[in-house]
């Protein structure tokens, strides 16, 4: 169709829509360029930004670089660094056998069969069978107590005249004294009050509970009392073994009697636990429970009144150390004095690899004496100089290690003393909780029979010894360390 033959008012019409259709071109455009702005700003916005980014990343490259030159110059990382643990090798687990889960016991007390004797869907009888699975029970019986009644008869010879009366053997039937119950009880007793650390009404409703058991408090009271009284000669037996004992560990802790303060002091060693409580903190305590005679190095902190006994002294690293550890918390800045604390520690170390290596115990006394006179020598060199430190806890460090400087590398002339009061420290441990929820003894019995049960028990921990057992044996008349003299 030609342009001709195209009518008016299609023209207008057709004008009309190109029109429409161009304004609305038009505002599309409009929108667009207003997009287009919008996204320039945003554009520019994000180069600044990433302009920012770039600097400060060149800014924290020169600071790593800068640490990395301080660290290398101090030797090591901060104190405050904690460095990275090294990834343990996994290894690839065996499959368990059929079950090894279990632990089962392979002599059972009692061995019970379960079988259905009538079918229950058919009601008829059943025999034979096989064993299709096992399981096992541990069985708390109501009662593990057995009263018995001891009727003494009386009987007269017709010969003689003589009136005769049985009685029970003790050994037989663990009878002590006049007490109801038996050996073995009281020293589940003194095992639950001492070692346990069980109060006594704690004790009489476990008792209650568990046994159908009555016993009085005081009744408790004075079974634990009567077993420290037969417990003296062993109890003794350990105070000539710590005497006897070439090395040994000196600690005290705090302790109530009636509400007064004093303090028990234990001595360790090896294979025993000693305690007696003193109401003084004084030096006398030590020549009181070794004796004067005593030849024997004792390892312990910076109290001085170890000094009373006037043996050998090996003073604790491991508080020495902690000292400074608890210096560099406390001065993170003080980069001088955290190196002098590195160097206390390599030097210690230094001491304690020589004494490690094979056969330097049996090098003889002259050279061993010779390697403690250098240390001391290269610790004086470097603890000297720091006496008059600003930093007062370093100079009070200083001072002390200047003081004992004969008493710091003992161990490096006689290797079989440890350079650490850690045994003596565990072993007051349990006294220290046990203040802590009793608040102490209230008589001065009270306290011995504690020492000495504490004593007995601990002991017989140490030495791979049922306590319950030796103390049952010893109620019957059987010394517990008659032939445990170290």
């Amino acid at each position: 169709m030609s342009i001709d033959e195209i009518s008016h008012a299609e023209l207008v019409k057709i004008v009309l829509e190109l029109r429409a259709s161009n304004e609305l071109l038009r505002r599309e455009v409009g929108i667009l360029r207003i997009e287009n702005g919008v996204l320039k700003a945003e554009n520019a916005a994000l180069k600044a930004e990433n302009a920012g980014l770039k600097a400060e990343n060149v800014a924290l490259k020169e600071e790593i670089a800068r640490l990395k030159n301080e660290l290398g110059k101090k030797g090591g990382p901060p104190h405050w660094a904690k460095a990275n643990k090294p990834k343990r090798e996994t290894k690839e687990k065996k499959p368990r056998e059929k079950g090894s889960s279990r632990r089962c016991n392979k002599n059972p007390d009692e061995i019970i069969k379960h079988s259905v004797d009538i079918c229950p869907h058919c009601q008829a009888q059943l025999y034979g069978g096989w064993e299709d699975y096992t399981r096992e029970t541990i069985h708390f019986p109501q009662a593990l107590v057995r009263f018995i009644k001891h009727i003494c008869m009386a009987r007269r010879c017709g010969v003689c005249g003589n009136t005769v009366t049985g009685k029970p053997d003790p050994e037989e039937f663990g009878i002590v004294g006049k007490y109801r119950i038996d050996a073995r009880g009281m020293s589940l007793v003194c095992n639950l009050h001492t070692y346990y650390r069980l109060p006594l009404r704690q004790i009489q409703n476990l008792l209650s509970a568990l046994y159908q058991v009555t016993l009085s408090v005081g009744e408790i009271r004075s079974i634990i009392d009567a077993t420290a009284e037969f417990a003296k000669a062993d109890y003794e037996q350990l105070r000539d073994d710590i005497r006897q004992s070439p090395a040994v560990h000196f600690d005290e802790t705090g302790w109530r009697e009636n509400g007064k303060n004093g303090y028990i002091w234990a001595v360790s060693t090896a294979r025993t636990r000693y305690y007696e409580y003193h109401k003084t903190r004084s030096g006398e305590v030590t020549v009181k429970m070794l004796g004067k005679d005593f030849t024997g190095v004792i390892t312990c902190d910076g109290y001085d009144g170890y000094n009373e006994i006037g043996c050998w002294l090996q003073r604790c690293w491991v508080h020495m150390l902690r000292k400074g550890h608890e210096m560099r918390a406390k001065y993170p800045d003080e980069c001088k004095m955290h190196r002098w604390v590195d160097k206390l520690k390599k030097l210690y170390r230094r001491a304690r690899e020589l004494i490690t290596k094979k056969g330097y115990a049996k090098l003889p006394e002259s050279t061993r004496q010779k390697n403690r006179l250098y240390f001391e020598q290269v610790l004086l060199k470097l603890v000297t100089p720091y006496q008059q430190s600003k930093i007062k806890e370093q100079a009070n460090l200083a001072n002390f290690m200047v003081k004992k400087i004969n008493q710091m590398f003992v161990f490096v002339e006689l290797p079989y003393v440890i350079q650490e009061n850690n045994p003596a420290e565990r072993s007051v441990r349990p006294d220290v909780i046990a203040r802590k929820i009793s608040g102490g003894t209230r008589t001065e019995q009270g306290s011995k029979t504690r020492m000495i049960l504490s004593s007995i028990i601990r002991t017989c921990h140490l030495r791979n010894l049922d306590p319950i057992a030796s103390i049952h044996n010893m109620l019957l008349g059987h010394p517990i360390f008659a032939n445990s003299a170290e």
